[in-house]
C-alpha cells in the first residue's frame, strides 16, 4: 500500500472494540460518528465518538469523542500517526499504529484484537 490508497476524507461507518477475553462491543453505538482525514502533505486528523442518531445526551456525546492529530506515514499496511495533539493525554507525543485495507472507496483501520473503525471515502 502506499500513502496515495489513503489520502482523502473518510466517513466513520463503524467502530469496534474487543475486550480481554475477545468479546466485541460497539461503544460508540450502531451509527458512530466522525471522520479520518489523511492528506496529501502527510498529515493525519482523526476523530470520532457517538452520533446523537443513537440517543444519549449531548454532554455523553461529547465524553465519547475520541480525536488526535499529527504527521503520517505509510509502511506497508500500516499507517503511522506520529500524534502532535489529542482530547487523550496518553497519545500525546506517541506513534499510533493501525493496520489498514483498502477496497475502492471503503476501508478498515485498527489493531488487531483490540478496536477497528470501518470507513467509507467521502472526498
Amino acid at each position: 500500500m502506499t500513502a496515495n490508497t489513503l489520502i482523502g476524507t473518510w466517513r466513520v461507518t463503524s467502530f469496534m472494540r474487543w475486550n480481554k477475553e475477545g468479546v466485541a462491543s460497539q461503544p460508540l453505538g450502531l451509527e458512530p460518528a466522525g471522520c479520518a482525514v489523511f492528506d496529501a502533505t502527510g498529515h493525519a486528523l482523526i476523530q470520532l465518538g457517538r452520533s446523537s442518531v443513537d440517543g444519549g445526551f449531548p454532554d455523553e456525546i461529547a465524553k465519547s469523542t475520541m480525536c488526535y492529530f499529527g504527521p503520517y506515514a505509510i509502511d506497508g499496511n500500516t499507517v503511522k500517526v506520529t500524534v502532535e495533539g489529542s482530547n487523550m493525554a496518553d497519545y500525546i507525543g506517541s506513534v499510533q499504529e493501525r493496520v489498514f485495507t483498502v477496497d475502492g472507496d471503503l476501508a478498515t483501520i485498527g489493531t488487531p484484537g483490540k478496536y477497528q473503525a470501518k470507513l467509507q471515502r467521502v472526498l
